[in-house]
Parts: structure tokens; sequence; C-alpha cells
């Protein structure tokens, strides 16, 4: 009886098969060469026990030569010392070039048993090989004969970052007095040409990184070229705003300035780094074309800050006013921290340039934000700057600079600096007629003593123009009693302090030519402490872009207490045709500049009032906080003692309709008797706050004596609410009663 145990043919087969695989795999060990792959990683194998590997691998391109950084691992799996000093290494090309790697940092060359040593190196290559061209080459050493083991790929590097517009200088070969290695990465990082007194400034922004396990003091005799593609030579002046010495995992900034007579071609320009003022000693060449971007508003610009990750500028919006008489540019910028920690405000700074006019306008910063942005939140910047006379807005640019200073010897070129040679000359930066590689750049490139810089940080185009502020339609439709929402960047408004317009009219008074708008604005203290009201202006802008300036109401009081509220008014001037719908801005006038930022805008409807039905028997006067109905009215001619008056007798209905404090300095009711030709026949004022205010119930108003002749029927009662102000008294018409 034959019995199937289909669990053994399956065991059998699996132990066949680990055997297969075992015995092919030590075929393959014992003929595959030292240059092997294991788990993903290359290798070089000098036996089973101790190979190489490729960690990090930085390829720094320079315009003619690039300078390759990278760690070669010496992996010790075995029971015994290993000496590296039998070994060596260089990089190779794909074309058969091979290029010498020097050691950049001192390292024990004896690597113990189950350990591992990284050898850290640096070798210049030609500017047009590509990673995917290269190889580290691990050669042995034998007596005087050197014998290739194997390779290593640069693209297979555990770790490969290619840095444009950097350039890897040994400060070594800048300066004699200094031993050993100390290499520092150069990083050419932002550039900009500013117009200034009919010549051209050049700045450009390097970064100064060491790349060993040692702070480095960056040396005098190391010097900054500027090549303008056409045989010149500029020598430029550098200034280390952030000190000349960089520790270990620094980075700190070099800020290089030159002046040209004409505008230069930023295409061919270019940065030199070099022993002395020729070329010919230089240890690279970068170029520049690129750092001379142009952004758009609305793209975000990765900004270094503070050696912080997830930082961006964003110019946000680019917008034109007129105030009095003169145009103005409003540029709005954005610091985005998306890093994880607090980030502390940069200074920050702008420049307003129109090349095709030559000139720059320093703009004024007139809104930061708060002292700290914390993680995942963004700063508002508001610059402002008076456009010149015919500048074509559509051809404007605007650079915005971070400004940094400090105090002492600071200079990149100070010969105070320890571990630096040579002496600094004071004179300004020269250039140099002299052509071809052997041009030689005069000056200085040096100052000492209290330093600073603005290191430019985004340029952008405003070839899209300005935006006119003008553009109601962007503009949020505003509701009477909403609170008003201001700017993230501004600190003006408590945010305590809820702010809100509760009536908004106008009347046009026909003799005098022009129409009183009348805003009232409510501030409610919604905290649990006394707040300083704020001082802020206001104004309307109609659709033709004309604005027209707040006067504020005279008031006495300064703080407001807790859970009250204060309302007080703004009063505008407009001709009779500005009608229907404007624009509302609330600015603020606390900064340096003679600019009034706006801080919150919206789009307001202002209505005409007190011209309702004059004959109806009723009418509700709105002042707020006070609603003031009359239920009946009668108006009568008087004699007493050889004088004749008119008598007003009101049945009043008087409410306050809001909790809101009134003082002294709160409006009051004017009221005038005119005759059929608009003659102000007599007047009187009443109150709502105080003595003698007006309250529900019967009330009557007499008005002054006038002459006989001057009797009339009908006549007509005007009744106006009268607005204190520094520059007198803004009336604005709530009713009108006629017999």
């Amino acid at each position: 009886m034959n019995i199937h145990r289909p669990d053994l043919w399956k065991t059998a087969r699996i132990v066949l098969t680990a055997f297969l695989v075992f015995t092919l795999l030590c075929l393959a060990f014992a003929v595959c060469p030292p240059n092997t792959t294991y788990a993903g990683k290359e290798g070089v194998f000098i036996n089973s026990s101790v190979y190489f590997t490729l960690e990090d691998v930085t390829l720094s391109q320079g315009t003619d030569t690039q300078m390759m950084r990278f760690n070669v691992k010496l992996n010790n799996d075995g029971e015994s010392t290993v000496d590296f000093n039998h070994y060596g290494v260089k990089v190779t090309s794909a074309a058969g070039g091979s290029y010498y790697a020097e050691l950049s940092q001192k390292t024990d060359a004896l690597v113990a048993a189950h350990t591992g040593a990284n050898f850290y190196y640096v070798a210049t290559v030609p500017g047009g090989l590509a990673s995917s061209d290269l190889k580290v080459t691990i050669f042995e050493r034998n007596g005087s004969q050197l014998t290739d083991i194997g390779s290593l790929s640069v693209a297979n590097a555990q770790s490969l970052r290619e840095q444009a517009h950097q350039l890897v200088v040994n400060l070594a070969d800048v300066d004699t007095t200094l031993t050993g290695s100390s290499f520092v990465a150069f990083q050419a990082v932002k550039a900009i040409a500013v117009p200034k007194d009919g010549k051209w400034d050049i700045s450009v922004d390097v970064t100064a990184s060491p790349t060993g396990s040692e702070s480095v003091t960056i040396p005098a005799g190391l010097k900054y070229l500027l090549q303008d593609g056409q045989g010149r030579t500029f020598l430029m002046t550098a200034n280390a705003v952030d000190g000349t010495t960089v520790g270990v995992g620094q980075t700190k900034h070099i800020l290089l300035t030159a002046t040209m007579e004409t505008q230069p071609d930023a295409s061919a320009l270019a940065l030199v780094l070099s022993r002395d003022n020729s070329v010919v000693s230089a240890f690279g060449k970068l170029a520049l074309a690129s750092l001379f971007q142009l952004n758009q508003p609305g793209e975000k610009v990765s900004y270094a800050f503070q050696d912080r990750q997830g930082i961006s500028l964003e110019v946000q919006k680019a917008e034109q006013q007129e105030v009095s008489g003169k145009k103005q540019a409003v540029i709005t910028a954005v610091l985005h921290n998306d890093g994880k920690t607090t980030l502390q405000s940069p200074t920050l700074q702008g420049t307003l340039i129109s090349k095709a006019d030559t000139l720059a306008v320093n703009a004024t910063t007139v809104m930061t934000p708060e002292t700290y942005i914390v993680a995942g939140e963004a700063g508002v910047y508001k610059f402002a700057a008076e456009l010149p006379d015919g500048a074509s807005p559509d051809q404007l640019q605007f650079v915005i600079s971070e400004s940094r200073s400090s105090s002492g010897s600071s200079n990149a070129n100070s010969n105070s600096s320890s571990g630096s040679s040579g002496s600094s000359s004071s004179s300004s930066s020269q250039s140099s007629t002299s052509s071809g590689s052997s041009s030689q750049a005069s000056g200085s490139s040096s100052s000492a003593g209290s330093t600073s810089g603005a290191i430019p940080i985004i340029a952008v185009s405003l070839s899209g123009g300005l935006a006119s502020v003008t553009d109601m339609g962007q503009l949020p439709q505003y509701t009477l009693g909403q609170p008003f929402v201001f700017n993230a960047g501004s600190h003006l408004i408590d945010s305590n302090l809820e702010m809100s317009v509760v009536e908004l009219n106008a009347h046009t008074n026909a003799e005098n030519g022009f129409q009183t708008v009348v805003a009232k604005f409510k501030l409610l203290n919604k905290s649990s402490d006394t707040l300083a009201l704020p001082s802020f202006d206001t104004s309307l802008t109609d659709a033709s872009g004309t604005s027209y300036p707040g006067t504020k109401q005279t008031t006495t009081l300064t703080q407001l207490i807790p859970n009250t509220a204060y309302v007080y008014s703004y009063s505008y001037l407009l001709p009779p045709s500005a009608t229907g719908t404007f624009k509302l801005s609330i600015l603020d006038p606390s900064n340096s500049s003679k600019i009034k930022v706006p801080i919150s805008e919206y789009q307001v409807a202002v209505s005409q009032t007190g011209e309702e039905d004059p004959t109806a028997p009723q009418k509700v006067l709105s002042v707020y906080p006070f609603n003031v109905k009359i239920e009946d009215w009668i108006l009568s001619e008087q004699y007493n003692s050889g004088s004749y008056y008119y008598k007003l007798k009101l049945n009043l209905d008087v409410q306050k309709t809001d909790e809101v404090i009134t003082d002294d300095s709160f409006s009051t009711l004017e009221f005038e008797v005119v005759d059929s030709l608009g003659r102000v026949l007599g007047s009187t004022t009443q109150t709502l706050q105080g003595a003698n205010k007006l309250i529900s119930g019967m009330q009557t108003i007499d008005f002054g004596s006038i002459k006989s002749e001057q009797f009339e029927f009908p006549v007509t009662i005007r009744i106006y609410e009268d607005i204190p102000t520094a520059g007198g008294s803004a009336k604005r018409l709530v009713a009108t009663l006629k017999q």
C-alpha cells in the first residue's frame, strides 16, 4: 500500500533549494571583484571584513571648476586594526580623468576592529562634469607603487548634494600663517543692482560656512572681484555683517558691494574669489546671472534667516494711493514662519527702483509684525514710498533687504581679526580697465569699526503696475454694526477693543455747496482691563479715486473701563456729486513718516438723511445711541414785550437704545427756523446729555427774537446733529418739519 506524504516532499524541496542558493552564493563570492554591492549600498572590499563606502558627497558648482567634498568611510568588521595610511583616494571621471583629493580634516588613521572611521576629502574637478560622470577611486600604496582597488559611483553615494553658486576655499592658501586645512564654503545667495546718483550699486550676498570640525576666521587677504564680461574687474567691498569668525555648523553673511558707472549686464557678471587683486590667483568663479532673478507679487522666496528652515518672504501686493496730490506706493510683504520654532522678526527695509529713470527711492517701513512670530504663523510688513514724478508704475521694481548691524571690528577683511594677515585700506573701490585673465582690480575691500549691512532678500517686478486702492470691487461690503477686521500686522487697535460703525449718513447743504458725511464709530472694551482709546484716522474714497479725510469729533474720554462702550464721530466734507458707494479706510498715523497706512478697508454705502416728507406729523431722529421720536409738533408765533419769536412744542419719546458712555462732548441737536427764501430766522441748541436735556413728554423750544417783518407763514424747521470738532462744528441734517 503506497502512502503519499505531501508535507515531506515540500520540506525536501525547501532544503534542496536552500542548498543550491548557498552554493551559488559561495561561488559568486569566490570570483566577485573587491568592488561589489551589499544591501543596496556600494562598497570597495579589501577582504570579506574590510571595505570602503561613499557616505556624503557635495558638489560645489562654480563657473570654470567645481569643488567636490566627500566622505569615505572605512568599515572594519574584522578582528584586527586597519591602517588607513596604506590606502589613498582620488576622483576619476568616465572619460579617464584623474583628480587629486586632499584630506580636509585630521582623523586617526588607525581603525580599530569592529568599528568604522570617516575620512573627509576635497577635490577640484572641471566644471562641466556631472555627478554621473564621477567616481571616487580607492587605491593601495605598496612602496612607491599605487594600485587601484575599486571605485565608488558619486551618483550612488548615500547622500549627494549639488550646490550651485558655491566655491570651497582652503583658507591656508590665503593666509600662510594658518596651518592645516581650513576649508570654507562660500555660497552666493542673492544679487541686486540699484541705481544711485547716476551710477549703479551692485550688492551680492555671500554666506560662509566651515566644512571641517573647527571654527574659522575669514582672513583679510581674501579678495572678492567682480567681472562684468567686458574685461573689466572691480574690487568689491566686503562687509561681514555677522562677524568674521564662523563656528562649526554656522552660516554667516558677507555683503559684497561695488559701484559701476553704467547699468551692468547682469547676465555677464561673475564673482571671483582670489588671493589678491588679480584673477590669475583666483580660487574660482561664480556666475551671478541667475541671482539677479526677479520674482512676481504673490511668489514665496526661501529666506535663510537665523539658520532656520521653513522661512519664506512674499511680496503680497503693491498698491498706489494719492494723498495731498502726491502718488504713493504701498507694498505689503508677508514673512511666513513654516518652521517648527518661534522666530524673532527681522528688521526689513525696502527700496523702490526705476531702472528706466536710473533712480531708487528708499521706502519707509510703516508696519512691522510683533517681536516674535510663532511657528505656523506669519508677520506682515508694509512699506510706503512716494512715486517719482513721471515714473511709469509698470516699470518699477521693489527690493526688500534685511538690515543687520554689529559693533566692533566685524568686517570680512579687518586686520584685527585673529588668523588674518595683511593690512586694510580705507579707500573706495575702483574699476580697472585692464582686460583678459590678467586684469587687476584696484581699491580696498575692507573697513573697520562698527559695521552694518542691508542683505538683499527678494527683488520683485512690478511690471503689472500698482493696483489702485480705489478698486472697490475687491473690498468686502460693510454692514452697520459689523466689527472691523484689521490687518494682521497692525497693533494700533487692541485686540480686546471691538470697533464698528453704527451710523453712516450724508446731508447736502445747497447754500454752502458741499455735503457732510458723518460716520459714528463705536468702541467696545470686551476685556477685564481698562484700555486706552486709540488714535486713528479715517478717509472716504469715491469711485474716481479722490480721497476725503475724516475730521474726528472733539472728545474728552481717553480710557475705556471694562465691558463698556464709547461712541464718537468722524465727519467728511464732499462735493455734492460724490454719492453712492465709497471705500472707508481706517488709517494708522502712528509711524514716523507722513504716510498713513490703511489697516482696514470696506466698501460702504452712504445714504442721504433729513430729506423725508417734511409735512409728516411724526418723525424719528436717529442720533446714536439715542432714538428721538417726535409724536407731534406745533409751531406758533409769539409776541412779548415788543419782541417777536417762534415757539415750538414737541411731544417726544426719547430712548437710549444702547448702553454707551456719553459725556459732555456728545453731539447736540440744533433747531433752525427757515423762511421760504432759505434765510435762517432763528436757531437754538438742545442737548441729549447733561442738564436741561431733552426728555420724553412735552417739550417747549423758544427761538430768539426776530424782526416783525420777518414773520412769515409757512416756515420750515430744520433739525441738525451738531458735532464739535477741532476745526469747528460739523452739522448733519436729521429731520425737516414744515407747516
